[in-house]
């Protein structure tokens, strides 16, 4: 035998992770069907990913209970930095969930036997790559009780991992698509319930990280003829997405931010009225933010008020936190309680990057001037926490960047409809105008009720006229 967001790791975790795992070889199950398994004629996700992984000078295990391909054999595996490929894995060809779990599916032409409490018994990974689902969802009728009993098997399978190892991190996948015209309609159902099965099944020992590998990956081009398995381009796809999310969960901070956006804000939290009609993909990949992530999502929770854009900066001092510091960006959600969560509704949003200086924070959304922390985030507990809610001095500039809103709670300042930092005649008369009357995601809705109308103007945009942001730009 040679550790997604839609991340969803608590700090206390990593730090004694990473404490471990400078001590010892981490183990790695690849765990799945035959999108995991291959034929052998292709050499799966898992030859990349090995490749990528020894590349990032991880010491690592795969581990699983057999290192066949489908129908037996296997493609050739090029040595790569003076090492043989390590095929260990569990990967079991048209196996469903239920057979993973009771150890019931074919064992002909290679696909393996026995169930994961047996595995189990041979190694304990660290960190568990869990791709399940497919085949249940082909031999089903991809109704609501089909997903039901997959969603059910798939939290008996983060259970049995957990019981082998209480502080397994599982990356569990949302599944790739299929271009099958009998089943390609029932891969996004299911998707869009699988994050849930991270909140319903929260540990703060045993972190379920949602990876998205559905997103980027064409059912076409990335798939074999048959429309199903990965092609090379596919696995290389999958590669990366896993080799990102292991990463990620090894190296970076948790940020736990908090806001209150001035528009929606009923006097206690924000009232999420435009919640239907936000769109499913990050919206910040325009200009002024030019912002190039892939975060996008199935199914919008109910109680999310809107996207924002997460920034960090690496500074001396607020001051001089200029755009040449930004060293990470993230779309995310803010829900109505004012909290910045992961796609998936979990908080504290991780980010795989290590600070030289001090951290500073910044806040983008569509029409609220953005904010900046008005000083350094500091660690407690290995979360970098900054709560913008409780008083204008905590965005730098004071009450020249936030205002004071009911009960004393601290405002992002609504108005700025282009974008550009400075709330003035613009914003009214080539942003707002040509949207005036308009229903929607429109960032001349202020209040972010669904319509552009004149409560947008004369109480947003007309009162917060002369504001703008004070996030530092460029020297």
């Amino acid at each position: 035998m040679q550790k997604f967001i839609l991340t969803f790791i608590t700090a206390v975790l990593i730090m004694a992770f990473n404490q471990e795992v400078k001590s010892q070889t981490l183990q790695i199950l690849p765990l799945g069907n035959s999108i995991t398994q291959a034929s052998n004629v292709y050499q799966s996700y898992r030859y990349p990913l090995w490749k990528k992984l020894l590349d990032d000078g991880l010491d690592f295990d795969f581990v699983g209970s057999h290192t066949d391909h489908y129908l037996c054999g296997t493609p050739t595996f090029p040595d790569y930095l003076g090492q043989s490929f390590d095929m260990d894995h569990e990967g079991h060809w048209g196996w469903r969930c239920d057979e993973v779990l009771q150890g019931d599916g074919s064992s002909a032409g290679c696909r393996g036997s026995g169930s994961l409490s047996d595995w189990l018994m041979s190694y304990t990974p660290d960190i568990a790559l869990v791709h399940l689902g497919t085949n249940d969802m082909f031999q089903s009728t991809g109704g609501t009780g089909a997903i039901n009993i997959t969603i059910g098997e798939l939290k008996a399978i983060v259970d049995t991992l957990r019981a082998d190892n209480p502080n397994m991190i599982i990356l569990l996948a949302l599944l790739i698509p299929t271009s099958d015209p009998d089943h390609s309609w029932k891969i996004p159902l299911i998707n869009a319930q699988i994050p849930q099965i991270a909140i319903d099944k929260y540990d703060p020992n045993s972190p379920i990280i949602i990876v998205d590998q559905f997103s980027g990956y064409d059912p076409v081009a990335d798939n074999q003829s048959d429309g199903v398995h990965p092609n090379a381009s596919g696995e290389e796809k999958m590669a990366q997405k896993w080799r990102d999310a292991i990463m990620d969960a090894l190296i970076g901070i948790n940020v736990d931010v908090d806001i209150m956006l001035e528009g929606p804000f009923n006097g206690t939290n924000m009232n999420a009225l435009i919640n239907a009609d936000l769109p499913l993909a990050q919206p910040f990949n325009s200009a002024p933010w030019n912002y190039a992530g892939l975060e996008s999502f199935t199914s919008m929770p109910v109680d999310i008020v809107d996207w924002v854009l997460l920034e960090l900066r690496d500074a001396t001092d607020a001051a001089t936190a200029y755009e040449s510091t930004i060293i990470a960006q993230k779309a995310c959600f803010v829900n109505a309680d004012g909290k910045i969560v992961n796609l998936d509704g979990s908080e504290e949003v991780r980010f795989p990057v290590e600070i030289a200086e001090n951290l500073f924070v910044v806040v983008h959304q569509r029409n609220h001037l953005s904010i900046l922390s008005a000083s350094a985030l500091t660690e407690t507990g290995g979360v970098y926490s900054w709560d913008f809610t409780t008083d204008v001095n905590q965005a730098f500039g004071g009450s020249l960047a936030l205002k004071a809103g009911g009960g004393g709670v601290a405002l992002m300042v609504a108005g700025d409809v282009n974008a550009d930092g400075v709330i003035n005649t613009a914003d009214y008369s080539t942003a707002w105008t040509p949207e005036a009357g308009l229903q929607g995601y429109n960032a001349g809705d202020l209040n972010l009720d669904v319509q552009v109308d004149n409560v947008d103007k004369n109480e947003y945009w007309k009162i917060n006229e002369g504001a703008s942001s004070q996030v530092p730009i460029a020297k």
